[in-house]
């Protein structure tokens, strides 16, 4: 059960401030085949970390950032057939060539986003991810098939069922699940019923034997660790957090230049003035306190309180995240306990009237995490 860190914009000096992640995930939207070769060179030495590579290919008839600088970019993808297997077998071949040049040992299969996931985009995934396994075992990588999956299918009753059956029969060693649902990046999903179809899926596909990586996750694994999930990625910006189309379109790899601290408590990001008025009422959690980049942002709000803290505020929320799985896994984090806790902050927040800056960050998720978490396991995957 391990943590990974999703790669951003400007985001390899982070791999070093945070030793409990096992790996990152490769962007090559953000960085060129000379800037991933130097991440390749500079973690060599640091034993046990991987390094995937998520082609990211999943608006290809919208070039973005650095993916047309790659060879395995599809040059005719304006005119190509994109739904030809024959056409991705020759990207899958040309993929596999860029990462053993690269050195790198895994990579996911390509995908491209759609507006509907029917049955048949599954299979057709599953059939190309086929023959990427094949010419990636020639070259000793390993493959995780991508799987994106869009929240508002998993809604309905049977889709989630349907979906892990289909998937259950890649080739690749594991999946790579990416979660499509609406709104803003920052905002928590709170939809009860398509949190707990995701829940059921990938409950499903760990009773298949089928090991899941959660890529672009963020608080919400607490429900993907409570379903099965195996291992999870998250990144610094809120779109790298959240699979969204904005990840791919803002050229500057985006987020905004807020600062953001998580706090567990409340399981929600405060902004620099939220901050303040929860640790006026000694209302951070225990773990918040012991953060050490949670405690370098504290002391450096009393020393200068004008002071920029945004990085510092990514390293504190990455911390956390990985703290947070690592305490889920020894079983000192109870997720439904947690989250009980959690909606009682709100109600004692919303009764002192204390309001957030933000009008939206009302702890209202909560109610909808626990419903999904209650109803996923009383009926089950």
């Amino acid at each position: 059960m391990s943590v990974y860190h999703q790669m951003g914009n400007d985001s390899f000096n982070l791999i070093g401030d945070m030793p409990s992640y096992v790996g990152a995930i490769l962007s090559p939207v953000n960085d060129d085949m000379d800037a991933v070769a130097a991440i390749v060179r500079k973690t060599a030495l640091r034993t046990s970390f991987e390094l995937i590579f998520d082609p990211q290919l999943y608006f290809p008839r919208s070039q973005r950032g650095q993916l047309g600088t790659w060879n395995y970019f599809p040059k005719d993808v304006d005119t190509a057939d994109v739904t030809s297997e024959s056409w991705w077998h020759g990207v899958n071949d040309e993929l596999i060539r860029t990462v053993a040049a690269l050195g790198i040992s895994k990579v996911c299969s390509p995908a491209c986003f759609a507006d509907t996931m029917p049955d048949d985009r599954y299979t057709f995934d599953v059939e190309c991810t086929r023959q990427l396994c094949d010419s990636a075992s020639k070259n000793s990588i390993h493959v995780l098939q991508t799987a994106i999956v869009r929240l508002p299918e998993v809604a309905q009753a049977d889709r989630p069922m349907r979906i892990a059956s289909i998937l259950s029969r890649t080739a690749a060693s594991g999946l790579y699940v990416v979660f499509h649902g609406e709104g803003r990046p920052r905002d928590a999903l709170a939809d009860t019923e398509q949190l707990k179809g995701a829940m059921r899926l990938l409950a499903a596909l760990k009773e298949a034997g089928i090991p899941v990586l959660v890529g672009f996750a963020g608080p919400e694994i607490v429900l993907w660790k409570a379903a099965g999930a195996a291992d999870f990625a998250t990144g610094k910006f809120f779109n790298v957090r959240r699979f969204t189309r904005s990840r791919f379109d803002e050229e500057e790899g985006g987020g905004g230049q807020l600062p953001y601290w998580f706090e567990e408590a409340l399981m929600t990001y405060l902004r620099d003035s939220d901050l303040d008025r929860v640790s006026r009422r000694n209302d951070l959690s225990l773990a918040s306190l012991a953060n050490p980049f949670g405690q370098k942002i504290l002391e450096q709000k009393k020393q200068n309180p004008k002071a920029a803290w945004i990085k510092l505020g990514w390293r504190q929320y990455m911390h956390w995240f990985g703290d947070a799985e690592a305490r889920i896994q020894a079983g000192t984090l109870d997720i439904e306990s947690h989250l009980i806790k959690a909606e009682q902050q709100w109600v004692a927040l919303d009764e002192a009237k204390v309001l957030m800056e933000e009008v939206r960050n009302n702890g209202a998720w909560v109610r909808a995490w626990r419903r999904a978490l209650v109803e996923y396991k009383k009926t089950g995957p």
